[in-house]
């Protein structure tokens, strides 16, 4: 099985002005005419920075997209923080990941979804904090980051949005530089994993329950 390296983009020459909310607009309004593909979504950002692939990787997650489009985004994320968190920094996903594609109506539906959302988080952001800034160094923070993917992607009610949001903030924060977006994704982080095993704990609870009665 082959990989690939997050694939460049030529840039243009003020792309360095440009937040991430306009080269998705750029990319909304110049989509691939029949399927847009994990590596064209990827590429239109630009970079292969750790934030830059997150944020690709986790988009979905601020917007209610339908069932085809969360789940083409499960495995490569799962697989890119697997990697983070065996302190991989020049991560890689498989050429047949990043092919996969959805069509061109969805992905436009999921773009219109998350951009509002994005801008917003956008408008609250600022280079600050700087030691916090470059806490993607620390292999441990690899480590969070797949912990955290495992709580978005597993089918439990409720639990998905608040890691979601998180991934998607320490996403932008590391793109930004702003170690205090990142500190609140941290933050955000352990609330989620505490939610997390709170509402997994009640469900195993009430199976128990709901055995003994029938047994």
């Amino acid at each position: 099985m082959t990989s690939s390296p997050i694939p460049d983009r030529a840039a243009p020459d003020d792309a360095e002005d440009d937040r991430t909310s306009d080269v998705l607009s750029h990319f909304r309004a110049n989509l691939p005419a029949d399927a847009v593909s994990l590596g064209d979504l990827i590429q239109a950002l630009g970079d292969r920075s750790l934030g830059t692939i997150l944020l690709a990787l986790s988009l979905p997650t601020i917007a209610p997209v339908p069932l085809g489009v969360s789940c083409l985004f499960d495995l490569p994320i799962l697989l890119y923080t697997a990697q983070l968190a065996f302190g991989s920094r020049g991560a890689r996903l498989p050429d047949w990941l990043l092919k996969r594609s959805v069509s061109r109506k969805m992905a436009a539906r999921t773009l219109d979804a998350a951009m509002p959302r994005l801008i917003g988080i956008e408008k609250l952001l600022k280079p600050r904090n700087h030691r916090l800034a470059t806490i993607d160094r620390e292999r441990w923070f690899g480590l969070l980051l797949f912990i955290l993917t495992l709580t978005c992607i597993v089918p439990l009610p409720l639990t998905g949005w608040l890691p979601g949001f998180a991934l998607v903030l320490i996403s932008l924060g590391l793109i930004e530089r702003d170690g205090a977006a990142i500190g609140v994704g941290l933050g955000l982080t352990v609330a989620a994993l505490v939610f997390f095993l709170l509402v997994a704990s009640g469900l195993s609870y009430a199976g128990h329950q709901l055995l003994a009665a029938t047994g």
